[in-house]
This record gives structure tokens, sequence and C-alpha cells, in this order.
């Protein structure tokens, strides 16, 4: 698991804004710590050297993940 970033805010459209280390392409899926699915990311917004991410939540109470560090899971390539 690679780190990302952590979750700003939860808009009132109902979708995660996140302050990212990197862009990171579209439709990717976003973990918290424990390895749970957060997120899909939806849209990259922002200066390319600190872009934020938009995602749209896959969790039920997703206020309660406002502040959280959010991952990616890399895969290995052969």
């Amino acid at each position: 698991m690679k780190r990302i970033g952590r979750i700003l805010h939860y808009t009132k459209y109902g979708v995660f804004v996140v302050e990212a280390e990197k862009a990171i392409s579209l439709n990717n899926t976003i973990y918290d710590d424990r390895k749970k699915k957060i997120g899909i990311v939806v849209d990259v917004i922002g200066p390319i050297n600190k872009p934020y991410l938009v995602l749209k939540p896959l969790v039920d109470k997703p206020e309660k993940y406002v502040g959280k560090e959010v991952y990616i899971i890399t895969r290995r390539r052969r």
C-alpha cells in the first residue's frame, strides 16, 4: 500500500476532496489504513505539483472519514 494523501472535505455534492501527494489516474480505487475501499477517483484538480483528487465515496457515513489518510494498493509488475 502506498500513501496518497488525506481527505480534506466531504462536500454537499456527495464527494470527497483529497489533498494528494501526486496525481493518480482516474477510476483508481482508494483505501483506508485497514484496506477498506473508501472511494473511486473521478477527477483530478488543482496544480500539477499539489493536486487534489475528487472521490466518489463507497462507504456508509462518509463524514467520519474526513481527516483520514488514504492509500492506493500497488501491484508489482512482471
